[in-house]
């Protein structure tokens, strides 16, 4: 959902499309979508209180995925299901060696540390680290050792480089690079014994006792050649450094008691039924995995779901609510690692799945971790009224005031941000899937530290977000024809800004570009108008999936969205207008720029991708199918890359694809995408037709 501000012009343009009153054909101000009862029910039920308490318990659970302790704090969160009368709350697994894939995922090694400690025994003695204070300290999946070693400073200790004139075999290394590739270099390429990992001083700066979480993640093949591996902080860091850089002999001494072993990566559900069961499911989800404490990161977004439990079981229970038409569904998973492999169990229910929203770190104190509230919206390949809805509830939360007893009295700071990934989100909004789904999350400097404690989580905050969440779950669980109308003219009226605003920048372009560049820009503002326009008419349409079958709502949608249409016939005049005026300046012909010898070449590849390649790619999966220089191959990557694979509709060929991908990220060499399909098509997930 991109902002910008809309040019003067465009108020003209407007007054074109729209001879009639705007203000007559849509409202000022936007209708609340929840009824009255809804909105003092969320209110009322949700407790900032209970949800902190139970975010601080499953904060006291080392919960790394695939292992005991996150079985563990699955296991308490099931027993307070069925205490709530949650009949249905089940664990789930599926097996988990660290080399076994579902689809393109692989799934974590089974790894358990008994004890781990390091000291430094010259040139002084300190204890620098011990696995039983602190469990992040110890690098997660280090391997068993005890020795005593010397310690080299590598800097970041990722490329040849760092080693130059450097040896390290026998010796621990002291690197702030990410563990996994300082392991690879130091250890496997050069002998060294472990590795020593810290934050240097200018990332995340001011504090100093922070220490990282790292893991090595290894294959079940590499598990007998795994080396130890600790996180020091920043001071400990600084001070090893110190003592080397001056000269000292540094030796360390380590103990590490650990194995790794075959187990389950698993996952908990449980679901409040609807009252049509063929009417579809709204999912709730979070992942409840990373070590103790990961307070924020994400031991709130598991305790604010199991508070969204508690407080919708009592509405419907109670009757203040009548049980919704549609399921709503819980489900605890380790990110990515259980999302994959419970979706390829529970495939044709996830395909039923109407809307998900995911919660990942809802809890935070906005003055101690500067996190404010992030909706992530859908991306453009999945256009869905899912948005809209968020950002109209949180608008209402806003409104509401909330606030919990020991909780924050700040006002409720959010913002709304274009699609990105990093969450499980990002898997359920897979073109082979479809299920739109936003992130409800924050921003925070301690997050995968040592420093994600619960005194940096704010009832209040969990207060809000929690509410926010289930207004939105009841809300489309219960929707029909009515809601569905709504939610369209809610699309609609933010849709007419979102179009205009997207093509203001970019016949802003246009109108900028010299002679050179005017081809490329026209075709780009063209391009981001057509795919701008297609998007909210989208939009506006999913909303009779809420619709009972056979209803009339379908059409009445489609009249709803004319002014979509309207809007983009006359952004259309005015970039015709605007290349027009360019070509007199430059003493060019104004026609339509002919397509490249690429782009012929690309509109004649259509991509196909199999019903049985579900979920995003990922890369170690290419790599392991074609080799490591695959990866030189590959010039498309982060959401571009996501959202070429999730426009293969079998319809649209590859030139098609690199332009909707541009309309969303910037102008994309064709190149680039016709090398990303052939790579896909190497690795036998696509199939290249003509």
């Amino acid at each position: 959902m991109r902002k910008s501000a809309l040019a003067p012009v465009f108020i003209l343009v407007l007054s074109l499309a729209f001879p009639f009153s705007l203000s007559a054909a849509l409202p000022a101000e936007e209708r609340p979508l929840a009824p009255e009862p809804l909105r003092r029910a969320v209110a009322e039920a949700v407790s900032g209180e209970i949800a902190f308490r139970y975010t601080v318990r499953i904060s006291q659970f080392d919960r790394i995925q695939a292992n005991a302790g996150w079985h563990d704090a699955a296991a308490w969160i099931r027993n307070e299901l069925l205490r709530m009368g949650y009949a249905d709350a089940i664990i789930e697994g599926w097996p988990s060696n660290g080399s076994t894939r579902y689809f393109t995922y692989k799934t974590p090694i089974g790894w358990k540390a008994e004890s781990a400690w390091l000291w430094m025994v010259e040139p002084r003695r300190e204890r620098l680290c011990d696995y039983e204070e602190v469990p992040l300290t110890l690098i997660a999946h280090s391997g068993p050792g005890h020795f005593e070693a010397e310690l080299v400073d590598v800097g970041a200790g990722t490329e040849a480089a760092s080693f130059q004139g450097k040896d390290v075999r026998g010796k621990f290394v002291l690197a702030y690079g990410r563990s996994p590739e300082v392991m690879r270099e130091a250890c496997w390429k050069r002998g060294a014994l472990g590795v020593v990992s810290y934050y240097p001083p200018d990332v995340r700066p001011g504090y100093p006792n922070m220490i990282r979480y790292t893991a090595f993640w290894p294959l079940w093949e590499e598990r007998d050649k795994m080396p130890v591996g600790f996180n020091v902080s920043k001071n400990q860091g600084a001070m090893l450094q110190r003592l080397l850089a001056e000269g000292k002999r540094v030796v360390l001494r380590a103990h590490v008691d650990s194995e790794f072993f075959e187990t389950s990566v698993e996952a908990l559900s449980a679901s409040l039924p609807g009252t049509d069961a063929a009417a579809g499911e709204i999912l709730i989800l979070g992942h409840l995995c990373h070590p103790q404490p990961s307070a924020n990161d994400n031991a709130s977004g598991s305790g604010g779901m199991l508070e969204i439990a508690r407080a919708l079981k009592a509405l419907v229970e109670s009757e203040t609510l009548p049980a919704p038409r549609r399921t709503i569904r819980f489900l605890w998973i380790p990110e990515f690692a259980g999302t994959v492999p419970y979706i390829k169990a529970h495939l044709e229910q996830t395909r039923k799945t109407l809307a998900a929203l995911n919660c990942d770190m809802i809890g935070e104190d906005l003055h101690l971790t500067g996190g404010m509230f992030t909706i992530t919206a859908t991306p453009d390949s999945n256009p869905d009224v899912l948005t809209d809805v968020a950002v109209h509830f949180a608008r209402m939360v806003d409104d509401l005031g909330l606030i919990s007893l020991n909780g924050s009295t700040h006002p409720f700071a959010w913002r709304v941000e274009p699609f990105s990934g990093g969450s499980d989100h990002w898997i359920y909004n897979d073109g082979a899937l479809k299920v739109p789904s936003v992130m409800f999350g924050h921003g925070d400097t301690f997050h995968h530290t040592s420093l994600d404690t619960p005194d940096k989580v704010d009832p209040t905050e969990l207060r809000r977000v929690s509410a926010l969440t289930l207004g939105i779950a009841y809300y489309l669980a219960s929707a029909g024809e009515p809601e569905a109308l709504d939610m369209a003219r809610l699309v609609v009226r933010n849709g007419l800004g979102r179009l205009a605003a997207e093509t203001g920048d970019a016949l802003g372009a246009l109108a900028a570009a010299d002679a050179a560049g005017l081809p490329a820009a026209y075709k780009q503002a063209l391009n981001v108008l057509e795919r701008a326009a297609a998007r909210e008419r989208a939009a506006a349409d999913s909303a009779s999936r809420y619709a009972p079958a056979g209803s009339a709502s379908a059409g009445e949608i489609r009249r709803l969205a004319g002014p979509l249409s309207a809007l983009e016939r006359a952004l259309g005049e005015e970039a015709k207008r605007i290349y027009a005026d360019r070509c007199r300046l430059f003493g060019l012909k104004a026609v339509f720029p002919a397509a490249s010898d690429g782009e012929k070449a690309a509109a004649g590849i259509i991509p196909v991708r199999p019903r049985e390649f579900v979920c995003p790619v990922e890369s170690d999966f290419l790599v392991e199918k074609l080799g490591p220089e695959v990866m030189g191959r590959i010039r498309l990557s982060g959401n571009a890359a996501y959202e070429a694979l999730n426009h293969v509709d079998g319809k649209r060929s590859v030139a098609d694809i690199a332009r909707a991908v541009s309309a969303s990220y910037g102008l994309q060499n064709i190149e680039d995408v016709v090398e990303y399909f052939r790579v896909l098509a190497e690795a036998g997930l696509i199939v290249l037709g003509r």
